[in-house]
Formats: C-alpha cells, structure tokens, sequence
C-alpha cells in the first residue's frame, strides 16, 4: 500500500512540471533589452515602455536579462504616439484610443541572425473617463496595456512555437 501511494505521489509531482511555454529557440537563454528610443515628443514613454518589457521578461522567466554576452538581444523604438477621440455623443468624448507605432528587432546573437522585425507594429487601446463599464479609465492605463501587447507580441513571434 505504501509503494503505491508513492507512486502516485511521484506520478503527481511529475506530471505536476509541464508548462505552456515552449520554445522554437532552446539555445536561447539570454536577453538583452536595448533603451527604448523615443521618436516621439512624449518623453515619458521612453521609460515606461523600457521598464515594462524589462518586468515582463523578469515575471516570464524564459530569458534571464542579462548586461553582457547575451544569446539575443531587442532594440525597440518609439515612431508614433497619439492620443485621439474615438467616440462621441453630442458635445462629450465617451472614448479615447491611444496608438503607439514601434520598431522592433529581435536578434539571435548565437546564430547572428534577425528572428523577428516590425518597423511598422502599430497597438491600440481605448479608455474612457465617464463610462465605468470600460475595461480603461486613463490614458495610462491604456497605455500599460499597450506594452503589455508589445511583450505578448515579441514573444508570440520569436520563443513561442505553436
């Protein structure tokens, strides 16, 4: 009785370490993440974008960021911003939707090749100030969703096979 329970608690503890996360790279371990350049006269963004694909790649775990001798490296920069009305009822703005243009090259620094560019990776949010129901309720917000599309984005399109 006591080999079989702990059979199936080995069973368990295996089974238990399958993950989602695959990737078509395996060499890759490695990130670098070049400053975010800013193309744009919305000089916080530089930061907040730089500061939110650093945290993502942190939380995911995939590559570990490091300062030298990385196995792939992403230079991102910022082309365009806006912030302009969507929506509207009579003389009030029900909804914002802020657009972001970036540049983006993932680099494979092992293999010296270009895995993944966009020079025209074009994200959008809305957000509204008076309607409660919207998922957003300021630019910045929308914002924050923004960058964590660019992470979702670079990541479907380089490390994860499907």
């Amino acid at each position: 009785m006591k080999l079989i329970k702990m059979l199936l608690f080995v069973l368990l503890i295996t089974g238990c370490s399958y993950s989602v996360y695959t990737t078509g790279y395996p060499h890759l371990k490695t990130v670098l993440i070049f400053p975010v350049e800013n193309q744009t006269s919305n000089y916080n963004l530089r930061d907040m974008v730089f500061n939110s694909l650093v945290n993502a790649y942190e939380s995911d775990g995939r590559l570990k960021l490091v300062g030298l001798s990385p196995d792939c490296q992403i230079e991102c920069t910022i082309m365009d911003y806006s912030n302009k009305i969507a929506t509207y009822s009579g003389s009030s703005v029900d909804e914002y939707e802020v657009r972001i243009l970036f540049n983006v090259v993932f680099t494979d620094l092992k293999k010296n090749q270009v895995l993944w560019e966009n020079n025209s990776l074009m994200l959008s949010e809305r957000y509204s100030l008076s309607d409660e129901n919207s998922q957003f309720a300021s630019e910045e917000e929308a914002q924050e969703e923004i960058t964590n599309k660019l992470f979702d984005t670079i990541m479907k399109n380089t490390l994860e096979e499907w």
